[in-house]
């Protein structure tokens, strides 16, 4: 009903529009190349965000980016996951069956990952979505993960995506061991007018014109 009203052609933001049609803003420009350098470095990167504001946008955005010849990634969102799904998740998407005790699927992974990277000559990029949901245990996993060679290296990029209460949590001194590792972390803000007015004003010259959906002048006239 509303996009007859204001003369759009498709219904706007779902879920569906690729992401190379999406604005890029300038926050969503500095986030994304803080993204792309978490890839390249094999860093351990934590985005966080109110709802609504894009966080999960912003990730797939950014795998869309990446070369596919280059890297790997493997997404998990659980509001449960626990250490042994964990890996189980992560094995599985690597077209592994998982051993069944975490100890023996944590040590598969890294031979998983050291074959990938020493053979293939691509890297992993973990992606944790919902990751405020995560517990204790789930949390402190996460830094025996990225225990490497004697903490040589990283095995692979670790990106944590969670609403602001993970970082809320993550501040406080109990996770102290796990926040020193943390590399790079950024938040996600809300839209502003300004921002609004600029996707608003988008022209066919600088590439920014309305291709998804055609608005009307009711809603343009407004701004």
């Amino acid at each position: 009903m509303f996009e007859a009203f204001y003369g759009m052609t498709h219904t706007p933001f779902s879920r569906d529009i690729p992401t190379e049609k999406l604005y890029d803003s300038p926050m969503m420009q500095e986030i994304l190349g803080r993204l792309k350098y978490t890839a390249e470095r094999q860093l351990f990167a934590v985005l966080t965000g109110d709802c609504g504001t894009g966080k999960t946008t912003t990730i797939r955005k950014f795998v869309d980016r990446l070369d596919d010849g280059q890297y790997k990634v493997l997404y998990l969102s659980d509001s449960k996951l626990t250490p042994r799904h964990f890996y189980k998740g992560l094995l599985e998407q690597l077209g592994c069956e998982s051993k069944f005790y975490r100890g023996d699927a944590k040590r598969q992974l890294h031979r998983e990952i050291e074959l990938m990277r020493g053979i293939h000559g691509v890297q992993p990029v973990v992606a944790v979505d919902e990751a405020h949901l995560l517990d204790r245990e789930m949390l402190e996993e996460v830094r025996f993960l990225l225990n490497f060679k004697m903490d040589a290296q990283s095995p692979m990029s670790l990106i944590l995506v969670g609403q602001s209460e993970l970082w809320d949590r993550l501040r406080l001194q109990s996770f102290t061991a796990i926040r020193q590792r943390i590399d790079i972390q950024f938040k996600l803000g809300h839209t502003t007018e300004l921002n609004l007015q600029n996707i608003l004003r988008w022209t066919p010259s600088s590439r920014h014109k309305f291709k998804i959906f055609k608005v009307g002048q009711n809603l343009k006239n407004r701004y």
